[in-house]
């Protein structure tokens, strides 16, 4: 015959037991990127284990780092960008590099197309959570990047007031921004055209 306190320790026990399947334990890690790789971050014990982010990973976390440069009126000649869009110091543009390089153009298309369509809506910043996020779209175009032959390891080039946007700094010129690391994003409500023709 068991005694109370026996019944009542063994029925804490099976409690214990029960409860320990029925609680799912919280999930502590979260998708990051450190020193511009990708990888997991473990919140609780501040451990980055870097690896690729899948497909689908890459859509939830939104963010990208790639490197930037910066350009200004005076280094654009005409009053409008590519995608036809008035050009000066206080847009809050950027220009993306040609789809294609020079000389394997497909039949059919044209060689000034971008290899982000016009109007497509970025945000940037340079630590996602932590500093001010931009609101930028692609208007224009340039010969860097992959199908440039200059800064072929520049993915965007930034409008001065973008740039300032992005480095915080309201007074900064194309030249002190020079080329900098930072985050990029198509945030869900983007919207973009295909490139104008030429007339």
């Amino acid at each position: 015959m068991k005694t109370f306190s026996q019944f009542c320790s063994e029925a804490y026990q099976v409690q214990e037991f029960f409860g320990f399947f029925g609680q799912k334990p919280k999930n502590t890690q979260v998708l990051a990127y450190q020193n511009y790789k990708p990888g997991v971050l473990d919140k609780k014990t501040g451990k980055f284990t870097p690896r690729p982010h899948t497909g689908a990973e890459q859509q939830r976390y939104g963010w990208k780092p790639v490197e930037v440069s910066s350009y200004s009126k005076a280094d654009t000649p005409g009053p409008r960008t590519a995608s036809r869009h008035k050009f000066d110091d206080n847009q809050r543009l950027v220009a993306v590099p040609y789809k294609y390089k020079k000389g394997q153009v497909p039949k059919g298309e044209w060689g000034g197309t971008p290899s982000t369509p016009f109007d497509t809506k970025l945000d940037m910043t340079r630590a996602p959570g932590v500093t001010p996020v931009a609101k930028t779209s692609v208007q224009d175009t340039g010969n860097f990047g992959p199908a440039g032959d200059v800064n072929k390891n520049t993915s965007y080039d930034l409008a001065l007031q973008t740039a300032r946007d992005v480095s915080g700094n309201p007074n900064i010129t194309s030249k002190e921004f020079g080329k900098q690391k930072v985050y990029v994003r198509t945030p869900p409500t983007a919207t973009a055209k295909p490139a104008p023709k030429p007339k």
